[in-house]
C-alpha cells in the first residue's frame, strides 16, 4: 500500500497524499478480454464485467479506508484522480 506524507509542504498543514494510480479510472475499470467475447455470450460478458468491476471498487474502498485510518491526525487529504 502505497501513501506520502508531505514532506516538502510548510509545516503548517499536515497533509497527506493518495497514489494517484491506485484511484485511477483504470484500476477499477475492467475491460472484457478478446477470449471472453467469442466465448462468453453477451448477458454473460455484461455479468462478468459487472463482478469484476464491483471487486476492483472494493479493493479500491478498502485502500482508501486504510489510508483514512492512517492519516487521521493530518489536516488534509490530497487525491489526485484520473478520470475520462
Amino acid at each position: 500500500m502505497q501513501y506520502h506524507d508531505a514532506s516538502k509542504t510548510p509545516r503548517r498543514y499536515k497533509v497527506q497524499f493518495v497514489d494517484p494510480l491506485k484511484v485511477a479510472q483504470t484500476s477499477f475499470t475492467y475491460r472484457i478480454t478478446p477470449e471472453d467475447k467469442k466465448k462468453l455470450s453477451q448477458e454473460e460478458q455484461l455479468s462478468k464485467q459487472k463482478e469484476k468491476e464491483d471487486e476492483m471498487k472494493m479493493q479500491l474502498v478498502d485502500y482508501l479506508t486504510k489510508v483514512f485510518l492512517h492519516s487521521q491526525d493530518k489536516n488534509y487529504i490530497l487525491c489526485p484522480y484520473n478520470f475520462w
